[in-house]
């Protein structure tokens, strides 16, 4: 019999409910929540990210939400390094990690493996850009294949944020960045996890989630919430807070580059795009329960876990 600590996870595309469903689980059993989301961690940033209300984040401990500012960087392995520690703060109070999101790189890293990269170095970093300013992001990216042969093959020549990085962390340690991902420590060494999968089969009922979803964004305020951040921060397209979707196309707009009609428009098919990619990432992970959430409630499915993962 297995002596690890249990950590639950509930991991799902954009809207499907994970952090409703996370609140109904919280209100019956020892829970606590650590968030998932990569756009959740900014401060400020919560109309396009859907964070739980103010009053909710108050009455129930949410962990890894409003982290940094909109023009700070965050990575995934700040994220695993975080998360690690609160697990075990979680565990010694007696109550058990709730893992809520759909950020699937942080879910892969944090089942495949976490491993410490070294931190970020602004002077590096002007040199780099130096370099990508005088050669272009294509001849940096062939670059990569010469020092970190595995980096070029699986980072995107578009990708600037993981091409400046992999050449970072070669620079700053004379190692290739993909060196660092064969020595790690994958948190199921520690803890025995139950993964719950939510998946929608029905893709029309899907689709109009995703509809009332965008269209909601907007009428709770997104255009005037990213005017203030733009106001208050010094961001631009290039800063990581605003590549989430619903930001990025939101800041597009405010600069005149699309108009209204377009910046709904592009929300939605960036949204779908994310959700095609969150299911294909969950196809890779093995689940202890796989729930098809079409036409259920939260209710519905907070009593699905708890018959079939033994909660009382």
């Amino acid at each position: 019999m297995s002596c690890k600590k249990e950590i639950f996870f509930i991991v799902g595309p954009t809207c499907t409910g994970k952090s409703k469903i996370a609140i109904e689980l919280l209100k019956k059993h020892p829970f606590e929540i650590i968030y998932m989301d990569s756009s959740a961690v900014y401060k400020n940033l919560n109309i396009g990210t859907d964070k739980p209300s103010k009053e909710i984040l108050e009455k129930y401990n949410h962990h890894m939400v409003d982290v940094v500012e909109p023009d700070e960087t965050f990575n995934v392995n700040f994220y695993c390094k975080s998360v690690e520690g609160i697990m075990d703060s979680i565990i010694s109070k007696g109550k058990i990690p709730l893992i809520v999101g759909g950020t699937m790189m942080y879910f892969n890293r944090l089942l495949q493996g976490i491993n410490f990269l070294p931190e970020r170095n602004i002077a590096e970093r002007e040199f780099i850009r130096y370099l990508i300013d005088r050669y272009t992001l294509s001849t940096i990216h062939s670059c990569l294949k010469v020092i970190d042969y595995d980096s070029h093959k699986r980072i995107s020549l578009n990708d600037s944020q993981r091409i400046e990085r992999a050449l970072e962390v070669y620079l700053l340690t004379g190692k290739p960045m993909s060196s660092f991902f064969t020595d790690s420590k994958s948190i199921t060494d520690k803890y025995s996890s139950k993964i719950i999968l939510l998946l929608p089969q029905d893709r029309d009922s899907y689709q109009r989630k995703i509809e009332q979803r965008t269209s909601k964004i907007f009428s709770d305020g997104l255009i005037d919430e990213v005017s203030v951040l733009k106001k208050n921060y010094q961001i631009n397209s290039q800063s990581q807070s605003m590549k989430s979707i619903g930001y990025r196309q939101t800041l597009e707009y405010l600069d005149g580059k699309i108009s209204e009609a377009q910046l709904y428009d592009e929300c939605l098919i960036a949204t779908r795009q994310l959700a095609k990619r969150q299911i294909t990432w969950m196809k890779k992970f093995r689940a202890d329960l796989q729930i098809n959430i079409d036409h259920k409630s939260y209710v519905e499915i907070v009593e699905c876990i708890e018959t079939n993962l033994l909660l009382v």
